[in-house]
């Protein structure tokens, strides 16, 4: 009986495992600076040629729209994940959004667009980004903070 239970225990984890490496290797999804791409959680969005990466890394159970037949006002509480070259950053976004409304913040010389949250109908949540390259006046401020 202890043989079985160790088997059983050992199937889990490789089932784990796999599914793991399975969603590890899911290929990011190409975008480009200034045209919005559509993540859901756990994508990558990989804008080129920049090779800047935008990931919508977790969202609580209550994003989305604030009734199944009412997106007047959207929710987002999350993780959103950047990376370029070296840098990277992970940002807390909390945010309550009107339809079309972005909330936005800067990294390494661009600026990451976020909003029009929604849930499909799986339960998974999914949102649209947009990227641009910073202004000269936001990277000469961001070079003032440093």
């Amino acid at each position: 009986m202890r043989h079985g239970r160790q088997v059983q225990v050992l199937m889990v984890l490789a089932m784990v495992a796999a599914g793991s490496a399975a969603s590890a290797a899911e290929p990011a999804v190409e975008a480009e600076l200034e045209v919005p791409f559509v993540l859901a959680v756990g994508q990558t969005g990989r804008v080129e040629p920049e090779g800047l990466e935008v990931t919508l890394r977790s969202a609580s159970d209550d994003s989305g729209c604030l009734a199944p037949d009412d997106c007047s006002l959207a929710t987002f509480k999350g993780t959103i994940a950047m990376r370029l070259g070296e840098e990277k950053d992970l940002a807390t976004v909390q945010a309550i959004m009107e339809p079309d409304q972005m909330t936005s913040f800067d990294f390494a010389g661009y600026e990451i667009r976020f909003g029009s949250v929604r849930r499909l109908d799986k339960g998974d949540i999914q949102a649209t980004f947009t990227v641009t390259k910073a202004s000269e006046e936001e990277e000469e401020e961001d070079d003032d903070e440093r």
